[in-house]
Formats: C-alpha cells, structure tokens, sequence
C-alpha cells in the first residue's frame, strides 16, 4: 500500500468559498459578501496562474449584474480556465424538502443563467452544505446537465458509505459519480490542518483525491497566506504531491476507477431542520403548487390567444427558488431574514394567484354559458325585490366556471361566494342541466347575509374546466349517501369516526365495508413532546419524550347538510390552544382535517398522532418525485405531501385483513414511523439560528420558533392494504394544488361548457406534474412522474394529439411537443436527451 504522504500521491485542491447568501445575516448582506468575494478571488486568480476557483449558484451571479466589470473579469476567468461554475442550480438549495419540480426549475434557470453571463453550463452537481439528500436526486442531477455530485453532509458519523468516491445509484436506476469531501472550508491563515484530516480521508486504494480549499460560509475564499502555505507544502518531502486543479479535472481523473456502488439515501443530518419555522415550508409549498398550476392554466387558455406571461413566471419561480436556500427553507436562519423570505414569497403567490386569474377569464371569455342557448337582454340584473334589497344575478343564474389543474380527472369539492343573493333559493346544476347537491355554509363576513357560501362536489374533467350555474329556483334535494353528525360521532357509507371526549381525537375510525377498526389509540391527537436540541436538532434523531396531550375538549358540530358534516374539536395545552376541525362528506370516502394551532411552548414541539392499528408494517413517505420505504423505527424522517403505513390488520374474530392508512398534509415536512404509529410533527420551538455548542444566557429574551397561530389541513386515506390502488399521491396533489373557479356573466362563446386539454390513458400510476411554455419558443414541455414504482406505458393525448409513452419505474419524463404535432424527450433543460 503506498504511503499516505508519498509523492506519488495527488492531491486535487480546489479554491472555494462557501457563500450562504441568507443565515445569520440577510441577503443585502450576501450580495454584499458575494461581491467582495468575488474580487477576492479574482485578484488571487491574477497572482496565481495555476490556481482554479469554483463557485455555484446561478442567482449569486445574477446579483453581479448590477456590477458588470466584475461580472467581465468572472467571465473572463471562466473563458481561461480558472474560474470554475459548478452546482449548475440557482442555489444550493434543502433537497428534503423541495418539490421535484421545484429542483427542475433550479437546473432549468440555474443553468441557463450560467451560460448567458459566463459563457458555459455546470458540468458538477454542488452542494456541499446541504442537510441531506433524498434516493431520488441522481436522476434530478443527471436531468440537470450533471455527470458528478460534490457533497458533505451527512459525515462520516452518521452515514455508512463504502468509499467517499462512488457511484450512487437513484431510486430509478440512474447512476452518477459521486464524492463526498471531507470539508469545503479552510483556514484563512494555512491549509495545513485540513490537508491533515485529508490525508486520512483519501481512500487508501486511490491515487488521486480531492480537496476544498478557502474562507467560507460567510465568503472569503482562498488567501495569500492560505495558498503560500499550500505551495510550501507542496515543496516538503514530507507532503504527497499537491496540486491546484478544477472539480471536473479531479473527476475525469478518477472516472475509470473501479468504485463500488452506494444505492439508496443520503441521510441524515440535522433532523430538526425538517420542521423547523412553519411558515416558510407552508409558503413554501403553497408557492410551488400555485405556479405549477398557474403554468398550466396560462397553457390552457392558449388556445384562445392568451399570452404565455413567461417573465412575469420566470421571476416567480427565480424568488421561490432562492428561498428554497438550504438556510432558508430548512428554517436555520435569522429570524430577521425569514421578514424577507415571507414578503418575497407573498410576491410569488401574488403572480401566480394574478397569472391563474388572467388565464381562467380569458378561457370563460369564450365558453358559451348560456343556459339552453337562450339569449339575454341584461347580464348583471335585479331579478326580484326580496325583502330588504334586491336578488342579482348574472343574466341568468351565475355561472361558474370550475378549471381542474390535473391531470386526471377529479371529484373535489368546491366552496363559492355570490354577491347580492338576498334569497333561500340556490339551485346548482351542472353543464347538463343535472341537479347537484349544494350545502350553504357561513359567509366568510359577518354582513354576509347577501353573500351566501355554498360547498359543492364538483365533476371535473383532466387539465380542463367545467361549467355549472346557480339558479334563484327552489332545488330538490337529490337522492345521497347517509351523512349523520353529533359532538361524539361522524358517520357516512364509508367511515364511522368516534371522538374522546378528553382530547377531542379519534377514538376510532371504523371502515364500515370491512368492520375493521384502523386506530390502536387516539387518533389526530395532538401531543407535546420535550426539545431541548437546537434549531438543526444537532443529536436528536427522534421527538418523543411525551410531556402532554392536549385536552379538555369542547366537542360541537358546526356544519351538517347534504354534502358535508363537521366537527370542531377545541383543546388546550398549558398556555397553547388547538382548534381541529374534522369534515366527511356524503358520497365520498374522503377525510379531511383543519387544524389551527395557537402555540406558545419554547423547547417543545407539537405532534398529530395517528397510530394505526397494524401488524407487519410498511412505512413510505413522499420524497422529491418519488417515494422511499424506510424502517418504522420511530426515528424524524424527512416527508413531503404523504406518508403511509401499509400491513395487516384483525377484525373483531381475529381474522387478518391487508389494511393500511395514509396521511396527506399541505405544508409538513417533519415525520416519524414506530411500528404502526404515525407522528407528523406540526410546530418545533427552539430559539432562532441556535447552533450547539453556544449556550443560551440565563435570563436573556429570545425568539423562539413557531410561537403564535399557525394553519394546516390534513387527510386521512384508509385503505386495503396497497397506497397505490388508493391512488394516494393522487389524492395528495388534489389537496395541496386543488382546483379554482371564477364566476361570468352569461354569454355567447365558441368553447364548450366542459373541455379537457390533455388526458392520460393506462397510466394508473402516471401524474402530469408541469405543463408550460418552452423557454426558447413556443413549443409546450409536459412532464410526466410514474410515482407508483411500476413500469408503466400508455397514451399522452394534448389537444387531440396522441402520444405513446413508457416510463421506468420513478422515472421522470419530460416532453416537448411542438404545434406540428412532434414530440421529443428532454431534460430538466428542455432540451433532447441523449
């Protein structure tokens, strides 16, 4: 074996400085930071000829925008070789707790940013900082331009790997290079220590190995000092050879080796961060959601020559992008800076909420809403004094027109406002002239006695719209599915739903098809358990030192009708109140819960606990496209939209049936799986960026996390056994990207009262996760993700053009389709495939 210091060893040393635009300071202070560095590294790139600097995320290089000549000279180091653009994304961002889209539009403007202001793409997937890394992230690299990946975290201590160079292997089969570096920063002073901690992490097989060297977190980079104590280094016998080079020059290097393969997760550091600063992962989710759905309306209403609004989308997605930041959406910074990240993120949901409206009254322009062809003579119009004012409709009853963001067709419900209804009266029909059931609910104002709200379940066809219209006309009551309600039980075909009077959970939930009983103890009970780690949960790998459950419930049925009953559960914890609202319609097996937390416990987190009664259990949880199983171990896993537990449940004989039961939410991140037990952790509360080993003072006032009033809403999915039959990522899109409707005056129009612009045919496990405007033309790029981990092959029809696809099992796949009626594979960056 040769010897660890021997010259016929080399070391790949790399200039860099770790740059988090946002931490413990803001991002003025980034840009500032960012731009210092910048010169810095420049002027030693001059003294240094041999030297070679890397450097990602595309958005730091779009704040040099506003500084040209530096931005020249980058540039022109990148054309000599010396400056290095890697990551090829616009941050380096908590790829936990993205959506994989989201990751997409990180390659998508990432790299097209680098090429338009340095000239070329990143070759070098790059985040050293980052907490962990899902079994899905090889092929959103490749996707990405991407033949290695660069990372740190998890360390040594807590992941096993077979090497720090290996080839990992996705949860799809792809596979890409990867290096785990022992650190990415430096001394400012000498290189020396971690070139000493370097040499014991080289694989002792290995000839040639890597290193990070420079000033970083907060900029700085390579020093004179630094490098001169690298060249004398370099000069002792004692010393392997050290020699200054790119990433991608280390990797090519190493690329024949024979590596061993690693296939699986890259996990787990810094478990707290998963729930850690509620509103900016509810935000979070909320903005990806309403782009992507705002895309494919603005897609939709192309047809009748709505213009693509690409600038106004692309800024959205730039600032969402930038807030999904390791230190940002992983909940470790100031408090401060999440000021900024909730107003820039308002901003997002501000576009896409104007871009939805913009696309779906363009559509509703054309859509002929008359009723039987008939023609109007007013189309706002006082029908009738009733009492105190007068009743108004829109020519002839209120049109609505319901648009479904999905694609597959969808049964949801839909809740409307009307203004100046001052009657009992309120029929709906359907684009058939059908009845539909509609249950008026409370105005959301207090003067809202002409303003009635009703919930209705709406039919809606894939990735289109359908109208229905309310009439000032007595309605009969259809015929519907029993639906009963009262403080201690809801009940409808599907599910009967016990409460404790105590906690105000479930004490049982009883799928009546099977008389099995899904729940081994309360469910939706709300725990506290004791935190005392810090805001990354530095140490902790489980949440489950119980302190109390919320109790004294007040238990009152707030809505009962012809679609829908709830109950409010209202509980208290020392100094914190919960209100949970639980919801069963008629006809429908769906569950749905609304929780408002008012919380006000420091060094606890709060829990909704679901622990299903189940043998031999199966835990999975939604991952950036895709899902992973892991063991139901009780320790804090990162989730997304859902998680399930699949195994075998008794009935009251001891007969053993295939059960199981998933949990949706919109806005969670933080879980943990014991046996049949389910924990979704909804609120943590240690002080702001509180990073072991500093020590908080006795007596001093902090700000802790998630104090005060926080918004979430949960469903249950029971099912027989197998999530995928319960179509449950399915079911979890419904939630977090439900359908939008906006009211029309009747009118002649060329479109019919419902259309669907694109369908899948035989792809059961298949969702159209993105469809928008290609970015260099107008060409449309549809994705598509086969979540169900089966090969699946069918039919893409989009605009009566139909396409044969096949997708491999977690395979993301993305078309281009263009107005000639051509279809070509691509990339996260729209471009063909090799």
């Amino acid at each position: 074996m040769t010897h660890p210091r021997s010259k016929s060893l080399t070391f790949h040393l790399v200039g860099h400085a770790h740059i988090d635009p946002v931490w413990l300071w803001d991002w003025r202070e980034g840009h500032e930071t960012v731009k210092a560095t910048f010169r810095s590294a420049l002027d030693r790139l001059l003294e240094n000829p041999d030297m070679v600097f890397a450097h990602s995320s595309a958005a730091q290089y779009a704040w040099m925008e506003a500084h040209p000549r530096l931005l020249t000279e980058v540039r022109e180091a990148v054309e000599r070789g010396q400056w290095e653009p890697v990551g090829g994304w616009w941050v380096e961002p908590e790829v936990n707790l993205a959506h994989g889209e989201a990751l997409a539009r990180q390659a998508l403007y990432g790299q097209r940013t680098f090429e338009r202001l340095l000239g070329r793409r990143a070759r070098v997937g790059f985040l050293p900082d980052s907490f962990g890394h899902p079994a899905t992230l090889p092929q959103l690299l490749a996707q990405s331009g991407l033949d290695a990946f660069v990372f740190m975290r998890p360390g040594a201590s807590e992941i096993d790997l077979p090497s720090p160079l290996f080839h990992w292997e996705g949860a799809d089969g792809t596979r890409i290079l990867a290096v785990q570096v022992e650190c990415y920063n430096s001394s400012p002073t000498q290189v020396r220590t971690s070139l000493e901690r370097n040499l014991a992490w080289r694989p002792p097989e290995l000839e040639h190995w890597l290193g990070l060297f420079g000033v970083g977190n907060h900029g700085g980079g390579p020093t004179r000092r630094a490098i001169a104590n690298l060249r004398e280094l370099n000069a002792s016998p004692e010393w392997p050879t050290l020699r200054m080079n790119s990433l991608g020059g280390f990797l090519d290097t190493v690329r024949g080796e024979r590596l061993p393969v690693y296939a699986g997760e890259l996990q787990h550091h810094a478990r707290g961060c998963y729930a850690a600063v509620s509103e900016i992962k509810r935000l979070n989710r909320r903005a990806e959601h309403a782009l992507m759905r705002a895309e494919k309306l603005a897609v939709l209403a192309g047809r009748v020559g709505y213009v693509y609004p690409a600038e106004q989308l692309s800024h959205a997605w730039e600032l969402l992008l930038f807030n999904q930041f390791h230190d940002i959406l992983a909940g470790s910074s100031i408090e401060s800076a999440y000021e900024d990240a909730f107003h820039q993120l308002g901003e997002v949901l501000s576009i896409a909420d104007r871009v939805t409206f913009a696309a779906m009254q363009a559509v509703a322009d054309e859509v002929d809403t008359r009723l039987g062809g008939r023609e109007v003579d007013e189309v706002i119009r006082s029908v009738r004094w009733d009492g105190p004012t007068w009743v108004t409709d829109y020519g002839e009853g209120v049109p609505i027109l319901i648009f479904n963001p999905s694609g597959g067709e969808r049964d949801e419900a839909v809740e409307v406002e009307l203004n100046d209804w001052h009657t009992p009266n309120l029929r709906l029909m359907d684009d058939a002239g059908r009845d539909v059931p509609v249950q008026r609910l409370r105005a959301e104002s207090v003067n809202g006695n002409g303003r009635p709200r009703f919930v209705f379940r709406a039919q809606l066809p894939a990735l289109g719209y359908r109208l229905y219209r309310v009439l000032d006309e007595p309605r009969e009551e259809p015929a519907i599915g029993p639906l009963s309600a009262s403080p201690a039980r809801l009940e409808n075909d599907y599910w009967r739903l016990d409460f404790d009077p105590d906690t105000g959970g479930l004490r049982s939930l009883i799928d009546k098809t099977r008389s099995l009983d899904l729940l081994a103890g309360t469910g939706a009970q709300l725990q506290v358990v004791r935190d005392d780690s810090d805001t990354w949960g530095h140490g902790a790998r489980t949440f489950r030192q119980l302190v109390g459950v919320f109790s004294g419930a007040t238990l009152e049925v707030i809505e009962s009708g012809s679609v829908r009953a709830t109950v409010r559960a209202t509980t208290r914890f020392r100094h914190s109140t919960a209100v949970q609202d639980f919801t069963l319609y008629a006809d429908s097996p769906e569950i749905a819960g609304r929780l408002t937390l008012d919380w006000h416990e420091p060094h606890h987190a709060a829990q909704l606990v679901f622990p299903a009664a189940l043998s031999s259990v199966t835990a999975t949880s939604e991952v950036p496209y895709g899902f992973v199983t892991r063991p139901a171990d009780g320790e804090e896993e990162p989730v997304q939209s859902w998680m399930d537990v699949s195994g075998v449940a008794r009935d009251r004989r001891g007969v053993s049936h295939p059960a199981g039961l998933s949990v949706l939410n919109d806005g969670k991140y933080s879980a943990s799986v014991l046996g049949g037990e389910m924990r979704l952790t909804v609120a943590r509360s240690p002080v702001y960026a509180h990073h072991d080993p500093a020590e908080l003072g006795t007596g001093a006032t902090y700000a802790y996390l998630d104090q005060g009033t926080q918004r979430s809403r949960w469903s249950l999915v029971p099912h027989a056994g197998d999530w995928r039959a319960a179509r449950v990522p399915v079911l979890a899109e419904r939630l977090n990207q439900p359908a939008v409707f906006t009211r029309e005056y009747v009118h002649p129009g060329s479109l019919p009262a419902s259309h669907s612009e694109l369908h899948l045919e035989g792809l059961p496990t298949v969702s159209v996760t993105a469809v928008k405007q290609a970015e260099d033309g107008d060409d449309v790029v549809v994705r598509l993700h086969e979540w169900g981990g089966r090969a699946a092959s069918g039919t893409l029809t989009f605009r009566g053009f139909s396409i044969p696809v096949g997708l491999r099992p977690q395979q993301v796949l993305g078309l281009r389709l263009s107005s000639g009626r051509h279809a070509q594979v691509v990339n996260f960056l729209e471009e063909a495939c090799e």
